[in-house]
């Protein structure tokens, strides 16, 4: 069901109220996947959040592309508004449910704009829509597609969100910060975790046996990362051995890029998405 309503977007930002589709689409095994959908043009531009995320991470972006692109948010399965009555849980998965959103709602040509998992999910879904993604965009993801936990490391990893999942989440979460007092970090800590448990444990140990190599040589567009400069190093020469890759690194900032510098990220992401509409 498609509901017409109107949205006031963040008001420090002095922009206006916008006429917004929200709605629901079936994934192929019948979960419900809720997006929202803004504004025109094209190539339509799909922001997918990351782990334990949901679509109201790109609160500082919908505002400003809307105005030139139509844009469309999404809560994955398993997190925010969609539903998680799944019994597996993978990256490639999530893909394919980008796959049928996008082909749901009728979008001739998009750019993929992935945040953490989200940039896994978006290489993951752009060989299932050839022909219509003209790149993807990785937010403080693909540092190094050569990089890979050991297995022992990806199971412990796990085990310790099985054990206790809030406890688990709160240090993961604060370890993304370098100011433990961020506003952000504190936003994020105090909402109610949007993602269910199950599907956020298997999603994990999927994203800790992510093929990179593969999915990056697969996606067959561009693929460009606004990364955070430290503390991970992004190796795009290595990263290029796979695919068209290369980054812009943002300094002094954690890894949710797009919140906490949202005009800065917007910049960057307006050149990209700028030269992929060009090619």
């Amino acid at each position: 069901m498609i509901i017409r309503l109107a949205m006031l977007c963040i008001a420090s930002l002095g922009t206006p109220v916008w006429a917004m589709e929200a709605g629901t689409i079936r994934a192929d095994d019948g979960v419900r996947i809720s997006y929202t959908s803004v504004g025109h043009g094209e190539p339509g531009i799909v922001f997918i959040h990351g782990w334990t995320c949901d679509q109201t991470h790109w609160r500082f972006q919908v505002p400003e592309f809307r105005k030139s692109f139509r844009v469309v948010t999404l809560d994955l399965p398993g997190h925010g508004a969609s539903g998680a009555n799944r019994k597996s849980w993978s990256i490639d998965g999530l893909g394919a449910d980008v796959a049928t959103l996008v082909r749901g709602l009728k979008l001739k040509q998009v750019i993929l704009v992935g945040h953490s998992m989200g940039g896994p999910v978006a290489l993951a879904a752009a060989p299932k829509l050839r022909g219509t993604v003209r790149g993807i965009v990785a937010v403080d993801s693909l540092h190094n597609v050569e990089f890979s936990y050991p297995p022992s490391v990806g199971d412990r990893m796990v085990k310790i969100f099985e054990d206790d999942f809030d406890v688990a989440r709160t240090r993961f979460m604060t370890g993304f910060f370098a100011d433990r007092n961020s506003e952000i970090l504190k936003s994020i800590l105090e909402e109610p975790v949007r993602a269910d448990r199950t599907a956020a444990t298997q999603l994990l140990a999927s994203y800790n046996r992510f093929d990179w190599k593969s999915a990056l040589a697969e996606a067959g567009v561009p693929v460009r990362a606004i990364n955070a400069a430290a503390p991970y190093p992004t190796a795009v020469k290595i990263n290029r051995k796979y695919g068209d890759f290369d980054a812009v690194l943002v300094h002094d900032v954690g890894h949710f890029v797009m919140l906490e510098k949202p005009l800065e990220f917007n910049r960057h992401l307006r050149i990209i998405v700028d030269r992929m509409q060009a090619k």
